[in-house]
């Protein structure tokens, strides 16, 4: 009932007119939206606390736009798990209690019952895009949904001995 509510006020949201299915991972909802973080589920999922508008508050697990982060469930082998744990605690440190959070350019993910969004905090310096963060520290892989898993065994086993 929560997220059918939720799914009411974004439909609400949308500009008078629009002709849209927020089912679609082609409706975006440019945002941006005030957010607050939940938990740290890998480095490129969180559950989020969203304020939709004035008084209307949605709890969504949102998934990070263009990145993949290692898994911290059911990794592919343990050098992943070790990798997803890092980024998730670098996620965590990030995004510590009171940073401020902003969402944008959010969509329906098909999976999971998850949003797909642009991530950002709040600095002195302005907005700082996870995505661009995890990224430039080598914790995840830029990544779109048009492209094939990483492998991230593959990725973090090493050279081959040879």
């Amino acid at each position: 009932m929560h997220r059918a509510l939720s799914l009411v006020a974004l439909v609400a949201a949308a500009p008078a007119g629009a002709d849209f299915d927020v089912t679609s991972r082609t409706t975006v909802f440019p945002g941006p939206y005030a957010a607050e973080l939940v938990k740290v589920v890998d480095g490129d999922t969180l559950d989020m606390r969203v304020a939709i508008w004035p008084g209307l508050v949605a709890e969504y697990a949102v998934r990070v736009r263009g990145i993949d982060a290692p898994e911290t469930y059911r990794p592919g082998c343990e050098e992943e798990r070790e990798a997803g744990k890092r980024a998730a605690d670098a996620v965590r440190l990030l995004y510590a209690p009171e940073t401020e959070i902003r969402l944008s350019e959010v969509s329906y993910d098909p999976f999971y019952g998850r949003v797909v969004a642009t991530v950002a905090r709040g600095t002195e310096e302005g907005w700082i895009d996870l995505a661009d963060e995890l990224a430039e520290r080598e914790l995840a892989q830029r990544w779109t949904p048009d492209m094939n898993d990483v492998p991230w065994c593959l990725l973090l086993s090493g050279p081959a001995d040879g």
